[in-house]
């Protein structure tokens, strides 16, 4: 069901020579002391298992110093093979130096007129994940026998949709030129919205093809298996989208904007139920079920934005409404006892566990308060909820410090005893503390959004500890400072780069 159509092409502007594949190590290989890798196979080897592999070895003569090596993937729908194969012919006689190499590499891949080291690495990195349709990958695949994860090679619509739209809010406050960078992940969204109105799990990012998932119970008939809030990512983005750049897209794009803005409101009703809050479905982390505080505010993030979008007036006024009844519903995930908003209630019992995703919070009624009043007694409590939180999810050792996915969370801690220091989430603070010195007017209490942008942005800095020497955050550290996991990984950047945009902005 998930085969695609890709043929990968070598060349070579001199001879090529000894061109063996490398026979797929077994799990167990990998961890023998004795283990030689890579296997190369030879001729008598089982067929399938030399040939069907992800790595080949060769040789290639050198001739006056240099030779030209070109690879390329190609999907044979889009490309025959015998214009790959020319194409290549060409390319390695054409690049005949390394000077002829980077000249190509700099028109292909421009680097960004910004002085800040920084931010040509986040963007860099999120270029590094990007297929030509726009769709980014989550990360680099880190575990090839998917031992602990289900791979990181595919497009999550709330993943690729988060960066989307902190692109374009570092691109509104850095000036980075990157419009068709957004028309680009516009289009894409556009090309995979099901006819309900909502998006798959994840999908291959060259073609938006349906790929491996656990989470398409609402394509097979279960809501529950579904992540409700990557919709609702997915329609930010697309209506932020129309309102910045209304002037410049072509009205054929503006229609069919307005249309999957439409659809988009619908599958979003879909999973509302009539108390006002989603309808339980699988949390961002991708571990529980349950009615979540972050797929309410998503939910509230979306419906208040197409409210203010240049989209139908019937869809802005239903928006509007249904943005309205969320946040009413709100004040049932409330625990005053604990000063913080329930990650998820299930059975109607709150779990009260801190849990970084309800950072979302803050941005969604940033926008809801362009359509209706956000009370003091609601500023007081996300303002309680904030501080709260992430006094909860502070952790330092002697190596790293940042914030935790949310308590209890077990996932991969191996030997240590407790949860691993995320980069999404130490991110996801900072930016979220520039985002509450918006939203909060000066008040007498003892939370310091500004204080708490500062500590945490230190951590994911070039120089934090969380940050790796070439400048990648990869997902988790270990207590002990070893990272773990997909390296580097693309919400993370897209995070930073959207809160150094902020702290920017406020000459922080």
């Amino acid at each position: 069901m998930y085969h695609n159509r890709e043929h990968d092409y070598l060349r070579a502007s001199t001879e090529l020579s000894a061109i063996t594949p490398e026979q797929s190590a077994q799990f167990g290989e990998v961890l023998a002391e004795t283990s030689r890798l890579p296997r190369h196979s030879s001729e008598t080897d089982n067929y399938e298992g030399s040939r069907l592999t992800g790595g080949v070895s060769f040789r290639a003569a050198v001739e006056d110093g240099t030779t030209t090596i070109v690879t390329r993937l190609a999907d044979i729908e889009d490309e025959p093979r015998s214009d790959s194969l020319a194409a290549l012919a060409d390319q390695t006689q054409r690049h005949g130096s390394p000077a002829d190499v980077r000249a190509v590499a700099h028109e292909t891949f421009p680097h960004v007129d910004a002085t800040d080291e920084l931010v040509n690495t986040d963007l860099r990195v999120l270029r590094l994940l990007s297929a030509p349709t726009g769709a980014r990958i989550a990360g680099p695949e880190f575990d090839p026998y998917y031992q602990y994860s289900g791979g990181y090679g595919y497009t999550w619509f709330r993943d690729d949709a988060e960066i989307a739209q902190f692109l374009l809010k570092a691109d509104g406050e850095l000036g980075l030129g990157l419009a068709d960078t957004h028309r680009k992940s516009a289009a894409f969204y556009l090309a995979t919205q099901l006819d309900d109105g909502r998006w798959p799990h994840r999908v291959w990012p060259m073609n938006g093809r349906l790929a491996p998932g656990w989470a398409n119970g609402h394509v097979e008939g279960n809501e529950t298996h579904y992540q409700a809030d990557q919709t609702a990512s997915a329609l930010v983005f697309l209506a932020t989208y129309l309102s910045a750049y209304h002037d410049i897209i072509p009205e054929p794009t503006r229609t069919e904007i307005r249309n999957a803005l439409a659809r988009g409101v619908g599958g979003l009703d879909r999973s509302l139920a009539t108390d006002g809050l989603p309808l339980a479905c699988e949390n961002a982390w991708e571990n529980m079920d349950g009615r979540f505080t972050h797929t309410a505010a998503g939910f509230l993030h979306a419906y208040s934005v197409i409210a203010t979008a240049p989209c139908h007036p019937r869809v802005r006024d239903h928006a509007a409404e249904r943005a309205r009844r969320i946040d009413a519903a709100l004040d049932t995930m409330w625990l005053p006892d604990k000063g913080i908003y329930a990650r998820r209630s299930v059975d109607g019992e709150l779990d009260g566990r801190a849990d970084s995703t309800t950072f979302s919070l803050i941005d969604a009624h940033l926008v809801y308060e362009r359509i209706a009043d956000v009370d003091d007694d609601r500023l007081r409590r996300l303002e309680r909820h904030l501080d709260t939180t992430f006094n909860r999810l502070w952790k330092e050792t002697d190596d790293i410090r940042g914030l935790t996915r949310f308590e209890a969370d077990t996932w991969r801690q191996r030997t240590q005893d407790g949860e691993k220091v995320w980069t999404v989430s130490t991110g996801w603070g900072a930016y979220t503390a520039e985002r509450a010195i918006e939203l909060f007017p000066d008040t007498d209490e003892p939370f310091d959004a500004a204080a708490w942008s500062d500590r945490l942005f230190a951590e994911i800095d070039l120089s934090g500890s969380l940050c790796l020497p070439s400048g990648y955050l990869p997902e988790q550290f270990f207590d002990t400072g070893s990272p773990d996991s997909a390296t580097p990984l693309g919400w993370s950047h897209g995070i930073r780069l959207a809160t150094f945009a902020a702290r920017h902005a406020r000459n922080a």
